[in-house]
């Protein structure tokens, strides 16, 4: 069965809507056709000759043979055309090209390349303010992913739909031990979380996430310490590690997927490849990440910002939602509270696309975190709260400051 192309398709959808300048507002000129530009010249000059818009039986009488279809979107039929005339244009262009190339011209060969423009209609515009159809979700549950610590919930509201999050510290603080919390009360919470660890191996990666879920399971004897140290029964961890699929879908537990050094560097490309499959994508960190074109972040502060930016758009575009870790520069290295907004690395970029900035510290002999909302775009910052360290355990508690100081103190006198 021939099929039919989009030029047959398009000329078609004008005769269908009885409009036949209507392919001009998307861009179509009698240029873009090659097999049908007689049936398309018809047209035009019909619709100036005689004033009217032609009728099916009118163009038959021309064109008899004309495979006529059925089609009325206008706007796809023309992305039809572009693609065949883009088509022609890139296949004519390389073989240009390649004769360059075997007289040794290598700049007019890639010049030939680069000359070469892509086309495609303009998206369809959007009634974004009267258009109810938003409304037929009104009474879908909140989207906001909820985060472990009360405070934090409360004075954001979670991280929502489009939102780039940044938890940041000096290193050794306890980032991968907190996002690790966030990741399972976000799968507990039945939400679908990637976790790109870009730093940690498949084994700690694998221990910090049971000993967590060991914890809300009631192994209290599986956990961090003993995991790496092999300490743990065989076979209780064999039974914990059996029971857990099962276990995670009695409790209406979503799905977390993990990405290790072993799969390879993380670049905004390769989140944004299957960004739109998650509810959260977590980032552990954004130093370690390498742009699409190959280079570090950590080297520059421009390539951080870049990857900042992507992180930021794709959030938007795929309808998800980022928690990023991040550095604090050696000026937030002092003191006993957490570190302020501009003690960020990058503070200017990353500062700007972050929705939410969190810094925190680790408090005297890393029993307890001390937290800072350094940055809500959308609420009142400057807040500040506690949590229970215990990586052991790898779940942790909001506390009071006075309860975080307790202990560190106790700590003190042991």
């Amino acid at each position: 069965m021939t099929q039919t192309s989009g030029e047959a398709i398009l000329i078609s959808a004008l005769l269908n809507n009885g409009d036949v300048m209507a392919a001009s507002h998307f861009g179509i000129t009698n240029h873009h056709f090659i097999g049908y530009k007689s049936e398309y010249n018809w047209l035009l000059n019909y619709l100036e000759y005689y004033g009217t818009e032609p009728t099916w039986e009118a163009f038959k009488a021309s064109f008899p043979n004309f495979p006529k279809c059925e089609h009325e979107d206008i706007r796809s039929a023309a992305d039809l055309v572009f693609k065949a005339y883009d088509r022609i244009q890139i296949t004519a262009s390389m073989t240009e090209a390649m004769e360059n190339l075997k007289m040794g011209d290598v700049a007019a060969a890639h010049g030939v390349l680069q000359g070469v423009e892509l086309h495609r209609t303009a998206p369809k515009p959007r009634k974004l303010l009267t258009d109810m159809d938003f409304l037929d979700s009104w009474d879908e549950p909140n989207q906001a992913v909820e985060v472990p610590y009360r405070t934090l919930q409360r004075h954001t509201g979670g991280i929502r739909p489009g939102n780039i999050w940044y938890l940041a510290a000096r290193p050794g603080q306890g980032k991968s031990a907190h996002l690790v919390n966030y990741a399972v009360r976000a799968v507990l919470d039945g939400c679908r979380v990637k976790f790109y660890s870009l730093e940690m191996n498949e084994n700690e990666v694998r221990f910090r996430f049971h000993a967590a879920l060991a914890t809300v399971f009631g192994y209290k004897g599986i956990t961090l310490t003993d995991l790496r140290d092999r300490r743990v029964d065989l076979h209780t961890y064999k039974q914990f590690v059996g029971e857990l699929a099962d276990r995670l879908e009695e409790r209406g537990a979503g799905f977390l997927d993990i990405h290790t050094p072993r799969e390879g560097v993380v670049t905004p490309g390769l989140i944004a490849s299957g960004a739109d499959e998650y509810h959260l994508n977590i980032v552990d960190y954004i130093g370690l990440m390498r742009a699409d074109g190959g280079s570090r972040s950590v080297d520059d502060w421009r390539v951080a910002a870049s990857i900042s930016n992507d992180l930021k758009a794709l959030a938007g575009t795929a309808n998800t939602r980022m928690l990023v870790a991040s550095q604090i520069n050696r000026e937030g290295d002092h003191g006993k509270e957490a570190p302020i907004l501009r003690t960020l690395a990058q503070s200017d970029a990353l500062g700007q696309d972050g929705d939410v900035v969190v810094t925190m510290r680790a408090m005297a002999h890393n029993v307890a975190t001390l937290f800072s909302l350094e940055k809500n775009r959308h609420g009142m910052g400057g807040i500040r709260f506690c949590t229970t360290f215990d990586p052991n355990i790898g779940v942790f508690d909001e506390i009071t400051r006075e309860q975080a100081d307790d202990m560190a103190l106790m700590a003190e006198e042991l």
